[in-house]
């Protein structure tokens, strides 16, 4: 991995705080990872029912009074999802909801307080919304959510993700940037340093569904704990399916991260 950030991506990337939005999880929470797959299908190849997997979910579905909806859901493995609609071709802000999920005889429920407000039918070509009975939907009946890799479109994730960075995190207030290369090390970088801190990598300890790491080098020590959340960074439209927190020379760092590899945690 590179040795040196550099200060411009302190400039490229940093201009707000970061905020989470978080969910409570469930008390019977079982955290499974999954590697993201994307396939493409004959759109005369009819859709069957298939099994669900947790993931990032996107595309572009019809709107009644706008010219389209562009639709992002992150379901996590922790059964709570969140998701953003953006109606183009009218003056609206984007509405974002979040709330848990479920699954039942193929389909899947999103749920508020638990009302049912969306269902969709899982298939081989992804989620297609149904009414919230269950039945079809004419406005629906060719239109899908496919499941992809978060931030593929990232250029920076992708340029790291070559680099063989399996994960990166940043925060703000203070500004920092962090990266596992699970083959080399950890290396945490501040603001107002020129070269990151770097700590030898080690195994991540699982504890009540988050990833512990304690590292050390010479006097210095980290610990590093990631919580499968979703999470946005407040300075950009990026995603994060990862609550960060850093503790390094007695103080925390709180952030947001994501997986570049799908064994990165």
């Amino acid at each position: 991995m590179r040795s040196c950030f550099g200060l411009i991506m302190l400039v490229i990337i940093a201009c707000k705080n970061p905020s989470t939005v978080l969910v409570p999880p469930p008390t019977d929470t079982t955290i499974i990872d999954t590697q993201f797959s994307a396939k493409d299908f004959d759109p005369d190849e009819s859709d069957t029912p298939t099994t669900f997997i947790t993931g990032y979910y996107t595309g572009t579905i019809p709107c009644n009074d706008c010219s389209s909806i562009t639709r992002q859901i992150l379901l996590l493995a922790d059964h709570t999802f969140h998701l953003k609609d953006e109606f183009n071709g009218r003056e609206l802000p984007p509405q974002e909801t979040e709330g848990r999920w479920l699954t039942t005889n193929d389909q899947l429920q999103l749920l508020i307080n638990n009302d049912l407000i969306k269902r969709f039918a899982v298939t081989n070509k992804g989620l297609k919304e149904v009414s919230l009975t269950g039945a079809p939907v004419s406005l629906y009946s060719n239109t899908y959510l496919s499941r992809k890799m978060i931030g593929a479109g990232n250029i920076t994730w992708m340029e790291k993700k070559a680099a063989g960075i399996d994960f990166f995190a940043l925060g703000n207030e203070p500004f920092w940037l962090m990266e596992i290369d699970k083959d080399k090390q950890i290396s945490f970088l501040q603001v107002d340093s020129t070269q990151p801190a770097v700590f030898p990598y080690v195994a991540a300890i699982q504890q009540n569904g988050q990833y512990i790491y304690n590292t050390e080098a010479g006097t210095a020590d980290m610990q590093i704990i990631i919580t499968p959340r979703f999470c946005s960074d407040g300075m950009s439209d990026n995603w994060y399916e990862y609550k960060v927190e850093a503790k390094y020379n007695g103080l925390t760092y709180v952030g947001c991260g994501v997986k570049l590899s799908p064994d990165s945690l």
